[in-house]
C-alpha cells in the first residue's frame, strides 16, 4: 500500500520564506527528460536569496535554466537575477513571477539570455494523481531548526508537454518524464550529493516504467565549525509503491560512496533492501555558482542526463528475492555540490 503523506502546515510548494527573515535561500525546480532521445533533457530553477546581512545586499529572484544535449556535450545555461521588491511571491501554494518568468502550479513561461544563447521554454505538467515524496521521515524536521536544509518533491513522476528553444532551435515536448520539486533552508547543504530518476527501464530490456521514481542525497551537514560524517536517505517508488529508506538510524549509513562524479549506496529496511549506483562523465555536467546567504560560493556540478540503476530485493523466508532491476539511461538527474578543482567541469554559470 501506499505510504501516507507528511502533512506540513502549509500547502505543498508554498513559499517559506519570510520577507523580513535573513539568512535564507529556496529554490522551486523542473527537470525533464526526452523519452525518445536519450541525452536531451532540461533544468529550470526558481531561487529566493536573503542575504544574512542586510547592510550589503538586498535579497533577489534568480531563475537558472540548462539545456543538455548529450550529443557532443553541448549544454547551455542562463541565468537571470531580479530583486525581489519587484516580484510576485503569491502566499498559497507555488506562484511565482520573476521578472518575465512564471511558475504555477502546473505550468511555467520564461525566458534567459540573449541571442544565440536565450533559453526559453513554455511547459504545463501533470497534477493530477501526484504524490509528493518527503526526502526526511518526519514532521517536525520541516518545521524545526534542524537539519538546516529542507526538500520534498510535490510531482515527482509527472509528464511536461510544451516547447524549450535555444535561439532560433526548438525542441517539442510530448510527454516528458519529469519532476518538480522544493527545497530551502538557512544555507546550502556544506558538502551533499543528490540524484532523482523517473525515467526507468527493466535493465533486462522493456518499456518504461509507469509511478516509478528513485530520489536520495549523502549530505554533510554543518555543526558549528565541523561537518558531520555523510548521512544518507532514500525514497523509491516501484510499479506504485513507495518504500521509504531514510528512517532516522538508517541516516549514518556507511556504505554510501559519494565519488567524484559517481555515487553509490545500499540500504535495508524491514523486508526491503535496495542497492543504487548513478554516475556520469565530466562532460554530461554543467558548472553552476551557487551562493550561500553568508557570500560564500558553492560550486554546483549539474547533470540530468547521468546513468543509473536500482535495484531491489525482497526478504520471503531465510532468503532475498529479486523484486526489481531497473536502468536509467542518460535519464537521472545528479547534483553535486562543493567537488574541489580542479574537477574538469566548466562554470557557466
Amino acid at each position: 500500500m501506499p505510504r501516507p503523506p507528511l502533512r506540513l502546515a502549509r500547502p505543498l510548494d508554498s513559499v517559506r520564506w519570510n520577507r523580513d527573515r535573513r539568512g535564507h535561500v529556496e529554490s522551486w525546480f523542473l527537470k525533464a527528460n526526452d523519452p525518445v532521445d536519450p541525452g536531451r533533457a532540461l533544468w529550470i530553477k526558481f531561487t529566493l536569496l536573503a542575504p544574512r546581512e542586510p547592510s550589503t545586499e538586498v535579497p533577489v529572484a534568480e531563475v537558472w535554466a540548462i539545456r543538455f544535449d548529450g550529443r557532443g556535450g553541448h549544454h547551455r545555461a542562463g541565468k537571470s537575477t531580479h530583486a525581489v521588491a519587484e516580484c510576485t511571491l503569491g502566499e498559497s501554494g507555488v506562484d511565482l513571477t520573476f521578472g518575465g518568468c512564471v511558475l504555477r502550479p502546473d505550468h511555467s513561461t520564461g525566458a534567459v539570455g540573449e541571442g544565440d544563447g536565450r533559453i526559453a521554454w513554455d511547459l504545463r505538467w501533470d497534477r493530477a494523481g501526484q504524490r509528493a515524496s518527503f526526502g526526511f521521515p518526519a514532521r517536525w524536521m520541516y518545521e524545526r531548526a534542524f537539519p538546516k536544509s529542507k526538500t520534498y518533491t510535490s510531482c515527482p513522476t509527472t509528464s511536461l508537454r510544451g516547447t524549450l528553444s535555444l535561439g532560433d532551435e526548438t525542441w517539442a515536448l510530448h510527454g516528458w518524464p519529469g519532476m518538480l520539486g522544493h527545497n530551502w533552508g538557512r544555507t546550502h547543504n556544506p558538502r551533499y550529493q543528490w540524484a532523482q530518476c523517473s525515467m526507468f527501464r527493466p535493465t533486462a530490456g522493456g518499456d518504461l516504467l509507469e509511478d516509478t521514481f528513485f530520489e536520495g542525497f549523502s549530505a554533510r551537514v554543518a555543526l558549528g565549525p565541523l561537518l558531520t560524517p555523510w548521512l544518507t536517505g532514500a525514497v523509491v517508488r516501484v510499479r506504485g509503491e513507495d518504500l521509504a529508506f531514510n528512517h532516522l538510524l538508517g541516516l549514518f549509513n556507511p556504505s554510501a560512496r559519494p565519488g567524484r562524479f559517481a555515487w553509490s549506496l545500499e540500504s535495508r529496511r524491514g523486508r526491503r533492501r535496495l542497492r543504487w549506483t548513478v554516475a556520469a562523465a565530466p562532460e554530461d555536467f554543467v558548472g553552476l555558482r551557487y551562493f550561500d546567504p553568508g557570500g560564500r560560493e558553492n560550486q554546483c556540478l549539474n547533470s540530468k542526463i547521468a546513468d543509473c540503476r536500482l535495484e531491489l530485493w525482497k526478504r520471503e523466508g531465510r532468503g532475498w528475492v529479486p523484486e526489481a532491476d531497473l536502468t536509467g539511461s542518460q535519464s537521472c538527474a545528479y547534483e553535486v555540490l562543493n567537488l574541489a578543482p580542479p574537477h574538469g567541469v566548466s562554470m557557466q554559470v
